[in-house]
């Protein structure tokens, strides 16, 4: 993604053929300006996929310690106010620092012309901006933190799935719609059927989930119900990704393979318990970080003490097995859990290692633990499920399908040993 600004207008522009959305930096000004009664300035201090984030000064120049944050309209709404609840839950249930949220607004029809949020501003440097340059002893110092975070975490319990809401009625927080890249208005400012209505009514296939097996199914369902709805869409989209290939065969194989996979959710591990023996069996949800990088983790470079967590857009309620994770830049960089950034393998490896070491000493490690372990390979199918039918129109994917409907008959809640 790319930006544009200038002194009054602010653009997300974005790669391929994504159109370009704007807002009013003037409006933004404005409502900075009237929230701490005196005349600000702004500067842009980043910009991510969905979101950008300026400094609020004073007119002098002098440190308000506040940010604003200006969401895309990706997803209309919702994603901005089920990061509020999220960040607000993880402030009252947890140790974790986050930032203190003064004010949002959720409309994007308001005079800004975009979403936005008023928060406090972390002290300290997004970890990714140095994490090279660090002693590794810094960098232990940091992840054994995180690993105590996670644990926090992983001892919130729910009783659906979906994604957190502010509620006007006791208890303050409540599991709703989800809040995932399947359901997203527009992926990187592509939006499927630009004429289409934007539903007031929300779908149906977002939730709230009260089994394991709904939440898992939702992607494919909602996927083939998009295919029911506008066919000659989902045939240009297949056609443009291998024009050599027959749409309609590649369409009629995906579809087939959606549908085994919708079978498979309910049995891999569908709604058996994973671990067998969870403590909060009636609670079977945890909370999900989505795509946790560097970037998320504030940090003091000179001691490593982690300052915050910052940037909670797309968290999600969860099964247990598939929150009980390691971060991606922890893992081996073959790993399939793994991502592009966090050093060597040697160097990641040495990291993990301390990173489970300050997990161990904890009550609720051996259960962190036992679901990590076991729902590896049922990670692996939730990493699939949020992909459009072009990635499921395959004869491998079938045949991966295939294996694991059949190895769930006789394994019931154990996956499927993956090949490496």
């Amino acid at each position: 993604m790319g930006d544009v600004d200038d002194d009054r207008m602010s653009t997300f522009s974005y790669d391929g053929d994504g159109q370009p959305d704007s807002f009013s930096l003037a409006e933004l000004q404005s409502v900075v300006d009237l929230h701490f009664l005196t005349s600000c300035k702004l500067e842009k201090l980043a910009e991510g996929g969905y979101h950008k984030v300026y400094d609020i000064l004073r007119s002098d120049g002098a440190p308000l310690d506040a940010v604003v944050r200006v969401a895309s309209p990706a997803f209309p709404k919702d994603k901005l106010e089920s990061e509020v609840a999220t960040c607000k839950m993880i402030a009252a249930f947890t140790n974790i620092p986050v930032p203190r949220i003064h004010a949002w607004n959720s409309d994007a029809s308001n005079p800004v012309g975009a979403e936005y949020m008023i928060l406090d501003k972390i002290k300290g440097t997004p970890a990714s901006h140095s994490w090279g340059d660090l002693s590794e002893e810094v960098k232990k110092t940091v992840v054994s933190q995180v690993a105590r975070y996670f644990l926090e975490i992983f001892s919130l319990r729910f009783e659906s799935a979906g994604s957190l809401y502010l509620s006007s009625l006791s208890p303050q927080f409540l599991v709703g719609p989800i809040i995932s890249t399947p359901f997203y208005r527009a992926l990187d400012g592509v939006v499927r059927v630009p004429d289409a209505p934007i539903s007031k009514n929300g779908d149906p296939n977002r939730g709230p989930f009260s089994t394991v097996t709904e939440y898992l199914s939702s992607n494919l369902r909602a996927e083939l119900d998009f295919i029911s709805n506008h066919r000659s869409v989902v045939l240009s989209e297949l056609h443009e990704c291998d024009p050599t290939e027959s749409a309609e065969r590649q369409l009629e194989l995906g579809e087939r393979v959606m549908r085994k996979a919708i079978n498979l959710c309910s049995v891999y591990p569908g709604d058996t318990s994973v671990p067998a023996n969870v403590t909060t069996p009636r609670r079977p949800f945890s909370l999900k970080l989505d795509d946790f990088r560097l970037s998320n983790v504030m940090i003091d470079t000179d001691s490593g003490r982690v300052t915050g967590f910052i940037d909670f857009e797309a968290a999600t309620i969860a099964p247990v097995w598939e929150c009980a994770v390691i971060p991606r830049w922890l893992q081996d960089a073959d790993d399939p859990e793994s991502s592009y950034e966090g050093g060597t393998s040697e160097e990641r490896n040495v990291l993990r290692a301390a990173f489970l070491s300050a997990m161990e000493g904890s009550a609720r490690y051996p259960e962190w633990r036992e679901a990590y372990d076991m729902g590896r390979p049922f990670r692996r199918l939730t990493d699939l499920l949020c992909f459009q039918v072009s990635v499921w129109a395959s004869n491998d994917r079938e045949t991966w399908v295939n294996e694991r409907l059949e190895w769930a008959e006789t394994h019931p809640g154990i996956g499927l040993p993956e090949q490496t």
